[in-house]
């Protein structure tokens, strides 16, 4: 195939175009996936207190935004739950004078998330 100069442009364009929907494409599936990965984790791993509703139950995420050039997600504790997220990571002190230190679930789920989802983005664009 023989392309002139007048069409030059064009066709760059055009494979930029193609390239950069195939990118956006593989990342939304790859968000999407790990977003789920990452709720099924924290959900595994949250501390189980004595009520009969546990906080685990609450952990979801949504999709805040959708656009043709990427997705942004949102992991969150709904109802009233949402209260209890930084102190069952970061730890409180307790009625009795003691201290909860914490269990930093979120922050392991993160731990090994991030490196995998990180990598799969590079080879996602490394590969178009």
């Amino acid at each position: 195939m023989t392309i002139t100069v007048d069409e030059l442009n064009d066709a760059i364009m055009n494979a930029l175009e193609d390239y950069n929907e195939k990118i956006v494409t593989e990342l939304k599936k790859t968000t999407k996936k790990a977003m789920t990965e990452l709720v099924k984790t924290t959900k595994a791993t949250a501390p189980v207190g004595q009520r009969e509703k546990h906080f685990r139950d609450n952990i979801t995420s949504k999709t805040l935004e959708e656009t043709a050039y990427g997705v942004s997600r949102l992991w969150y504790v709904k109802g009233p739950d949402y209260r209890l997220t930084h102190l069952l990571e970061h730890g409180h002190a307790l009625r009795n004078g003691g201290r909860y230190e914490g269990t930093q679930f979120i922050g392991h789920a993160l731990d090994t998330l991030i490196p995998e989802y990180v990598k799969k983005v590079e080879e996602i664009c490394k590969n178009g």
